[in-house]
């Protein structure tokens, strides 16, 4: 009994092997392997050759990111300004809510009237005042110290403008002296200036009393 004689393994398993479509695709994949690819069908097709951003797709980005960066930016300053402003306005019901405490005691307000609001609007020239106010209400003259009189007023660390020396005063949220004006009579008049030092800005200051 004779027995048949079996093709090559190559050409029984990959009857394509010889065809001029496959030598092609193994002749191209041996110099450059990522040129080609199988599509769902199982065609054979040239990968794009990746391009370059150019100038102008680029300048597009940066203008983009310089808008949205901008945008970031002047919302935050936003929020900032708002925060001061709420905060400065409970400093300044809480300094007058200490002062009242402080004339049940003594039947007077702790009483400064070198600075006239309506006259003053740099808060340098509020300093001494502030001194006072922070003496008066703090019940000593130096935050760290143990106080020497009765206390109506407790300041953070942020709201005073030294925590290791003498004769500190009062500061609003941007660092300037809550202005201070009072007879010891009349009710106090306490306002922060809210960064805005000159008369023009007068209508954007944190008062105590309602403005008009």
């Amino acid at each position: 009994m004779t027995t048949p004689t079996l093709p090559p393994f190559h050409q029984k398993i990959f009857p394509h092997a010889k065809s001029a479509t496959f030598a092609k695709v193994c002749s191209v994949l041996k110099s450059n392997p990522w040129r080609l690819y199988p599509d769902s069908v199982g065609a054979w097709r040239t990968l794009r050759e990746p391009s370059a951003f150019t100038l102008v797709e680029l300048l597009g980005v940066i203008t983009i990111i310089g808008i949205l960066a901008g945008l970031t930016l002047g919302a935050a300053g936003a929020v900032r300004r708002h925060g001061a402003n709420s905060q400065a306005k409970a400093e300044v019901a809480a300094l007058q809510a200490a002062c009242e405490r402080f004339y049940a005691d003594n039947n007077l307000y702790p009483s400064n009237t070198s600075v006239d609001p309506s006259t003053s609007f740099s808060p340098t020239a509020y300093i001494n005042a502030g001194q006072m106010l922070f003496s008066n209400l703090f019940g000593g003259n130096q935050y760290n110290a143990a106080p020497t009189a009765k206390r109506y007023f407790e300041p953070k660390p942020s709201m005073v403008s030294s925590t290791n020396g003498a004769n500190p005063y009062l500061k609003d949220p941007w660092g300037y002296a809550y202005g201070y004006n009072s007879d010891g009579t009349n009710a106090p008049l306490i306002w922060s200036t809210a960064n805005q030092n000159t008369s023009a800005g007068k209508n954007k200051w944190i008062t105590s009393w309602p403005k008009m």
